[in-house]
């Protein structure tokens, strides 16, 4: 089968990204556009259009509107994903030698434009559900006690990446974390890509949006959490910590030169299709539909985790004994595609098109899985490795560009590794280059790939002496 035949190929629910549903929730103006002459509307930087960086044209004007909207000092649509977006804001903060702090989940495209700069991350670890093994909200006090770890004065740190929410949908109040760095001078980028439809849902009871938090750096991907197409992503900044002509430097330094009219296009109307009064009434209705359907599955003693973005349908299956890696085969095999399998959960986003079909669908599946899969008793939460605050004992940018040798993982102890290990989705680093791979972290990789295929039996590149 060729991919473009894939392409074509139907499912009975596609509960992946993007959020769109597989177009049944794209913009109006969008579908009109799609429904053009294939390839009519792929366009160059024409002077009436311009792109994301120019000074005029429409997608200036659009920005600019958009920044106004939203009281910020500035928008930028990527076509480059969050990822794009999210390291040109890492290289606006920080030159090579710096360091910025972080937390463990942090996605790898942030610890990729380390590796490349030479920013060196301080990881601060997160507290975890012993239930489900996945990293709880941060707190105030949990960010005071990792200040009281770090000597500010001997180290270099210049700005802090939050991640809010996770794949998941956890998340906290952002305020009074962005104040504790403000309080250190360190700007803040929160990588928001799964909450960017928070923006326009404050009377829906959901987390307070890193726009309105006081966040000078903020992320959206549009396709994970707007109803944009795959890559397209905006960046918002405000506030007078960061350099707008070095933000505007790092965005042209890494997006490309030729943008997709369309993608372009499509990020434009995944966010002014949410400010249109009747789409959003759509929207937040399907939001609440969401809500209904966790419910209903609760009641039906579905093992549910619940979390703050109502869209995610986080399934606990170890609760019955079954890892979420044979439970997303089953699913798949049998039409209903997930979005993220892990050892202890399988997690559903059900996106912004209508899914009063899936209640049904899911409970049929369910039992029959419950009746066709075999138990197991020895499913359990893998304590992590990682001290409160620690950073890569070689810099980053170093280890990255150091010579290395490819060696099967179970040879690799009390190695330096080269190599960036991260399992995607969910794209979280489990090893970045320059750490070392002592005894506690050498178990716990071994011991999730019992049931992650992409941990089995892999290389690794580990630096040579």
């Amino acid at each position: 089968m060729s991919i473009s035949s894939f392409l074509t190929k139907k499912f009975l629910k596609s509960l992946f990204f993007p959020a769109h549903n597989r177009g049944a929730a794209l913009p109006k103006k969008l579908v009109k556009l799609l429904k053009k002459h294939p390839g009519y509307w792929d366009l160059p930087e024409l002077p009436e259009i311009g792109s994301p960086l120019s000074q005029s044209g429409l997608i200036a004007k659009t920005q600019k509107e958009l920044s106004e909207k939203f009281r910020a000092k500035g928008c930028f649509f990527g076509v480059n994903g969050a990822s794009g977006l999210i390291q040109s804001a890492v290289i606006a903060m920080a030159n090579p030698g710096e360091a910025i702090l972080m937390p463990r989940n942090v996605h790898i495209s942030v610890i990729k434009i380390c590796a490349m700069q030479n920013i060196q991350p301080i990881f601060f670890d997160l507290d975890f559900s012993l239930e489900n093994g996945h990293y709880k909200p941060i707190t105030k006090n949990w960010l005071e006690n990792v200040f009281k770890k770090i000597n500010f004065n001997e180290k270099k740190i210049v700005g802090a990446v939050l991640v809010s929410p996770s794949y998941h949908g956890y998340s906290g109040d952002l305020g009074p974390l962005i104040d504790l760095c403000h309080q250190k001078n360190l700007p803040v980028l929160v990588d928001e890509a799964h909450g960017s439809y928070f923006l326009f849902c404050e009377n829906l009871n959901l987390p307070k949006s890193a726009l309105t938090s006081n966040a000078d750096l903020v992320v959206h991907s549009l396709h994970k959490s707007l109803n944009g197409l795959t890559q397209t992503a905006a960046l918002w900044y405000k506030g007078d910590l960061i350099n707008e002509q070095n933000l505007i430097k790092s965005i042209n330094l890494l997006q490309t030169t030729s943008p997709s009219s369309l993608l372009i296009s499509s990020c434009e109307e995944s966010i002014r299709d949410w400010l249109n009064k009747k789409s959003l009434s759509k929207y937040q209705k399907r939001i609440l539909e969401a809500k209904s359907i966790y419910k209903k599955l609760i009641q039906k003693n579905i093992p549910l985790i619940e979390t703050q973005d109502p869209l995610k349908i986080v399934l606990n299956t170890s609760k019955v004994g079954i890892d979420g890696f044979t439970a997303d085969k089953f699913f798949y095999k049998n039409g209903l595609i997930a979005e993220l399998p892990e050892m202890m959960t399988l997690t559903f986003c059900l996106g912004f098109a209508n899914q009063k079909d899936f209640l049904n669908l899911f409970l049929k599946l369910w039992n029959k899985l419950l009746l066709n899969s075999k138990k197991s008793s020895t499913l359990k939460v893998l304590q992590s490795p990682f001290n409160l605050v620690e950073e890569p004992e070689i810099q980053i940018g170093i280890a990255w560009r150091s010579e290395t040798r490819s060696i099967p993982f179970s040879q690799s102890l009390n190695k330096i590794s080269g190599d960036i290990i991260c399992p995607y989705p969910p794209g979280i680093p489990l090893l970045v280059p320059g750490e070392k791979i002592d005894i506690d972290r050498f178990n716990w990789i071994n011991n999730q790939s019992l049931f992650n295929k992409d941990l089995l039996n892999f290389n690794i590149r580990v630096i040579k002496k």
